[in-house]
C-alpha cells in the first residue's frame, strides 16, 4: 500500500499520528490537496502545523497501492488498512520510515475515514483494532443515506448520462456554492463509467481494485450495526450540513461500546468536507479532539505505571 506522510518541520520524539482513509472515487491526495491557485486545502499540512504526523493512505487497489489480481471483500481491505497503520507506526518508532524523519513514538494513533473510508475504518477498528480513537467524516454508523434527487438512477449517473461537470447530479451534495467553480468542475467532471475525474486526488478504481467483492452494500441501513457497537475507543463524528448523515445527533447510539462519542455538524459544508469554505473549522475541531484523546491516554499510562489505574 502507498502512503503520504506529512510531519511537523521539527518533529518531537512523541506525537499524535493520524491516518486518513479516503472515500470512493478518491485517493490519498484528498487529504493533502494541492490545487493550482488555491492554497490552504491540505488537511494533512494543517494537522502537521498543529503538531501531529499525518499519514494519508491509499486503499489496496487505489492510487499508487498494488492492485490485487484476485477478489478482496471489504473486510479484507479493512484488514490491509490496519496492517498498513501497524507497519507505519512501527517504522516511525524505530526511525525507519524516511531518512529525514527521526524516531517518533505515537502519543496516540487516530484513524480518520471519509465516506466509504469510514465504512472500512469501522470494519477495521472493530475486528483488528489499531487506533486509540476513530474519526468518521461523512459516514453514518446507522444509515449512510445520500440525498439523491427523486427518480434519479445511479446507473445513469455512473454512465454520465445524468449530467457532468457543473451539471453533475451529485454536485449539490458534494459541494456548496461557496466552493470555487474551477475546483468543482475539476472534481465533478467524471470519466464516463467511473466515479473518477482527471484530478490528482481522484481514482477510477474502488477499494480492493477491479476484482473487489461487493457483497456488502455500505448504503444498506444497519450494515455496520454490530461492528460499530464493538468499537471501544473514543469516536468523533463529523458531518456537513449537506451530507449523507441524516440525523447527526442520533449517531452516538451506533457506538454503544465507546464511553466517549463526539458529534459535530458544520455549516456551509457539503459531503466533500475538504473543499468546503469552513473546512478549517472541522480540522481545528479534530485537532482539539486529538489533544483530548492524547491527554486521556497519557493519564491512563501514568496511572498504570503508578499502579493506580482503575480495573
Amino acid at each position: 500500500t502507498a502512503v503520504r506522510v506529512v510531519a511537523p518541520d521539527r518533529p518531537a520524539s512523541r506525537l499524535p499520528v493520524l491516518f486518513g482513509f479516503p472515500g470512493g472515487g478518491y485517493n490519498r491526495r484528498y487529504f493533502d490537496l494541492e490545487i493550482d491557485g488555491h492554497p490552504g486545502y491540505s488537511q494533512a499540512r494543517h494537522h502537521a502545523q498543529h503538531g501531529s504526523v499525518f499519514v494519508a493512505c491509499d486503499h489496496v487497489g487505489v492510487g499508487d497501492s498494488d492492485t490485487p489480481d484476485t477478489g478482496m471483500d471489504a473486510e479484507a481491505v479493512a484488514r490491509a488498512n490496519s496492517a498498513t497503520a501497524t507497519a507505519v507506526l512501527e517504522r516511525l518508532r524505530i526511525g525507519g520510515l524516511h531518512p529525514d524523519l527521526p524516531p517518533i513514538d505515537a502519543m496516540c494513533a487516530i484513524g480518520i475515514g471519509q465516506s466509504y473510508g469510514g465504512f472500512l475504518l469501522t470494519l477495521a477498528q472493530a475486528t483488528l483494532p489499531v487506533f486509540d480513537g476513530v474519526v468518521f467524516l461523512g459516514w453514518s454508523g446507522i444509515a449512510t443515506t445520500p440525498p439523491w434527487p427523486i427518480g434519479l438512477d445511479r446507473a445513469e449517473i455512473l454512465a454520465g448520462r445524468a449530467g457532468n461537470g457543473l451539471g453533475h447530479p451529485k454536485r449539490p451534495w458534494f459541494h456548496t456554492d461557496e466552493v470555487p467553480l474551477d475546483i468543482v468542475e475539476l472534481d465533478m467532471t467524471k470519466i464516463p463509467g467511473t466515479s473518477a475525474s482527471h484530478a490528482a486526488w481522484s481514482t477510477p478504481t474502488g477499494a480492493g481494485g477491479p476484482h473487489r467483492i461487493t457483497d456488502r452494500d455500505p448504503l444498506t441501513p444497519g450494515v455496520v450495526k454490530a461492528v460499530a457497537a464493538a468499537i471501544r475507543v473514543p469516536v468523533f463524528v463529523g458531518a456537513g450540513e449537506i451530507d449523507v448523515v441524516q440525523d447527526p445527533w442520533s449517531e452516538a447510539a451506533a457506538y454503544t461500546g465507546s464511553d466517549d462519542v463526539t458529534v459535530c455538524r458544520f455549516r456551509r459544508m457539503a459531503h466533500m468536507h475538504n473543499f468546503a469554505a469552513t473546512r478549517h473549522l472541522l480540522w481545528n475541531r479534530i485537532d482539539h479532539w486529538v489533544d483530548g484523546v492524547s491527554s486521556a491516554r497519557q493519564a491512563q499510562e501514568s496511572a498504570t505505571e503508578a499502579g493506580t489505574a482503575p480495573r
